[in-house]
């Protein structure tokens, strides 16, 4: 099955579809008539249908063929959970974008931006692809990040990505290009590109002097240790089965415990390495799981409070030391492969089931720890999946081949169609499960086979240059990992994004996937992105192409001080669209050389109809109750409306204001209703209680609660004075939340404020 998501299955695509802006539309459309277009700026509240317009207007401006390759959307961002492998200052880190922002935006060269903030990062790389399709680290310039309520997660063969729907993806196109694409275009069915390779590292020796605090004097001290293959594997087997004990200073102890007699050997192999650095150790049986009635283990306990407080810095995240908090540290991925793939084998050893270099599954409680063992695969020439409690390292599958061996068929297929004759071998045969069997993906090995009996000598000039970009790609490696699902998501928070001057891709994800850079503010992407596009001719009768650029007003003042002087320099054959909430936020020199176009928000008839359409496409019963209540917690805006519709769906085909209410985590008036009405009647304990429970039930955030408490402050029953009086102190409350306020405490003030209005009456 399919999935959409409905604001963009059911988006107007031409300008007389749109509802509520008759007056605009009207004059839309002389352009498209006269196909002649000034600069335009969009403004008014979310979800009324500014982006909606510009792609309409495109469409009909351009026709159907032509309207994309003529029309340039920019704007985007990934979430704070978003996996990513990092250097900083040249050291490895399989980190978040949340652990980014801890790292970057507590410094104090942090610049705003109305909407969002951006930071520069002069110290950060991030992997990407070069101009040869080759895996290669690369400068970042700025971390970026701004705040939105929903996001898609995307889940592909291997892992889950979580980013905005106009963060765009790079895709393969028909010819083998890689492309971008917005995240909201995509299908279930069609891939993302991903990569298995082998990144080489260097890394020989760590140092462990740096962990030693008042050891006493018959504790061994440890300078550096030898990287090798036999410590990485040492380490690799503590993920799974080490522990560690440590009492104040001193009595610190790594323990190994594993089955007794069975993997004996591993004790062994871990005495010879506590021998070689001269570590003390003593070995002792032990009971283990639910068989305590015997000896079923064996430990081995390494005596050294150095290496254990530098196994707990180097395995652990945050302060607690558990199982649920171990992680793979930085200098593994800076090893050699040899060393990377021993560590590697200690961790299957010990939690691993399978065949080694044929499948293994390693389990953990640490999802961390799973995503970290991924990267550090990906990267060691194994593909890795992620599944829930479990990491896949695949050498190979049932199936012949590996899903990393795996390419699109058709850009191929089109290639040897086209040169069918130049080709020495039977290739429709070789490929007969792609053309007559619909398989759409084909292995490497079949492709590599095909091109290498291609009589190059007798290609076009057009026919090498394509020949060689997919012979590149043959031989590269990246491959294709097919979407399963995709959702909307509830988000409510920071999306970041990196800006990679000169390149524009990286990878993020649990499993690498490769996104486009999309530092769509910034003063770079102004400068150099939208330079390079506006050169370009259009496509088609019109003389100009189209840049669209949305949340304008998130946009720096230098990068909207770039913008203008490229509206200047390229207006002969370039069109800007901006859209913003505030046109206030945009700079008078832009405003002078717009024509301003100002959306109002849709009235509640052009709500309810378009929600009716999309109900009765979608086989839902709708009552005018959930009308009400999603048009309440959308207000006014159609996109937020039609998202909550959507997310309803999935809890009944019979949609009702309960549902609305559940599904949208937002109280219903008539419960907000009764605490402010208790409140003001005296009942100051009562209406507090209820706020806590509503506030525990829908998971309400404070400063989304006082929102919906002074919409029904103007519901009350009492004098209009009063409402303003009560209304006053509800933005002093809203102001502290903001500020870092307990909700609690707050809101509780907000109903000790309508108490004693109620009591002097």
């Amino acid at each position: 099955m399919t999935f959409d998501v409905w604001t963009e299955k059911y988006r107007p695509k031409v300008l007389s579809e749109i509802v509520g802006q008759e007056e605009i539309v009207r004059h839309l459309k002389s352009f498209v008539e006269n196909k002649n277009l000034p600069h335009l700026l969009f403004t008014g509240p979310p979800g009324v249908g500014k982006t909606t317009a510009a792609l309409a207007l495109a469409r009909e401006l351009y026709g159907d063929e032509n309207w994309r390759v003529n029309f340039l959307e920019l704007n985007a961002s990934v979430s704070k959970n978003t996996p990513i492998l990092v250097r900083i200052d040249g050291k490895v880190l399989r980190t978040t974008f949340e652990e980014l922002d801890r790292i970057y935006f507590n410094r104090g060269d942090v610049q705003s931006i109305d909407g969002g903030e951006y930071v520069e990062v002069n110290n950060l790389e991030v992997l990407t692809i070069n101009k040869d399709l080759k895996i290669n680290w690369a400068k970042a310039k700025y971390l970026i990040r701004h705040k939105v309520g929903k996001i898609l997660r995307i889940r592909v063969d291997g892992g889950i990505l979580e980013l905005t729907g106009n963060h765009s993806v790079m895709v393969l196109d028909k010819e083998g290009n890689i492309v971008a694409k917005h995240a909201k275009d995509l299908r279930e069915g069609e891939y993302l590109i991903s990569f298995v390779t082998n990144l080489n590292g260097n890394k020989t020796e760590i140092d462990v002097e740096g962990e030693l605090y008042n050891v006493n004097s018959r504790t061994v001290v440890l300078q550096k240790m030898k990287l090798d293959e036999e410590l990485a594997w040492a380490m690799g087997l503590f993920l799974a089965e080490g522990s560690i004990g440590l009492k104040e200073y001193t009595s610190g102890q790594l323990i190994y415990t594993v089955a007794y007699p069975k993997e004996i050997k591993y004790i062994e192999k871990i005495k010879e390495l506590a021998e070689r650095c001269s570590i003390p150790y003593y070995i002792n049986l032990t009971s283990s799981g639910f068989n305590r009635n015997r000896f079923s283990a064996i430990q081995i306990r390494l005596l050294s409070t150095q290496l254990v407080r530098a196994f707990r810095k180097w395995f652990y995240n945050g302060d607690r030391k558990n199982a649920h908090t171990k992680k793979v540290p930085g200098f593994i991925y800076e090893a050699p492969i040899k060393v990377r793939l021993a560590f590697l084998k200690g961790m299957a050893d010990g939690d691993g089931s399978g065949e080694w270099e044929e499948v293994i599954r390693i389990s953990s409680s640490s999802k961390n720890l799973l995503i970290d063992l991924a990267w550090l695969g990906r990267i060691s020439g194994i593909e890795t999946s992620v599944f829930n409690g479990e990491v896949r390292l695949i050498w190979k599958d049932s199936m012949k081949y590996k899903k990393s061996d795996l390419l699109p068929a058709k850009p191929f297929i089109d290639l040897f169609e086209k040169i069918s004759s130049k080709i020495k071998i039977n290739w429709r045969y070789i490929l007969r499960h792609q053309i007559y069997e619909n398989k759409d993906k084909v292995s490497k090995d079949k492709i590599l086979y095909v091109l290498k009996n291609v009589d190059i000598n007798r290609l076009t000039k057009e026919e090498k240059e394509r020949y060689y970009k997919l012979l590149t790609l043959a031989k590269s490696d990246l491959y294709v990992a097919k979407i399963k699902r995709i959702e909307v998501i509830d988000y409510n928070d920071y999306v970041y994004d990196i800006s990679v001057p000169g390149n524009e891709m990286f990878f993020a994800g649990e499993i690498p996937v490769l996104l486009h850079n999309s530092d769509e503010r910034g003063i770079d992407v102004i400068r150099e992105k939208v330079k390079e596009f506006a050169r370009t001719k259009p496509i088609g009768d019109v003389p100009f192409k189209i840049i669209f650029l949305d949340e304008a007003d998130a946009m720096t003042r230098d990068a909207q001080q770039a913008l203008r002087r490229i509206m200047e320099q390229y207006a002969a054959v370039t069109r800007f669209i901006l859209s913003c909430n505030y046109s206030s936020k945009i700079i008078e020199p832009i405003q002078s050389r717009t024509v301003v176009f100002r959306f109002k928000p849709l009235s509640k008839e052009n709500v309810f109809n378009l929600l009716r359409r999309i109900a009765e496409g979608e086989g839902l019963n709708i009552d005018d109750e959930a009308l009400e209540a999603l048009y309440y917690v959308s207000e006014g805006d159609m996109r937020k409306a039609i998202n909550l519709l959507q997310a309803a769906s999935l809890y009944s085909k019979n949609v009702t204001a309960d549902i609305i209410y559940e599904a949208a985590s937002v109280a219903k008036p008539k419960e907000l209703q009764e605490i402010l009405n208790l409140a003001y009647s005296g009942k100051f304990v009562e209406a507090r209680e209820k706020l806590i429970d509503i506030m525990i039930k829908y998971g309400l955030a404070g400063e989304d609660l006082i929102k919906y408490i002074s919409k029904e402050i103007n519901n009350m029953n009492i004098p209009e004075k009063e409402k303003l009086e009560i209304l006053y102190y509800a933005g002093e409350v809203e102001f502290r939340l903001m500020e870092g306020g307990n909700p609690i405490v707050q809101l509780g003030a907000l109903l000790a404020y309508l108490g004693l209005k109620g009591l002097k009456k």
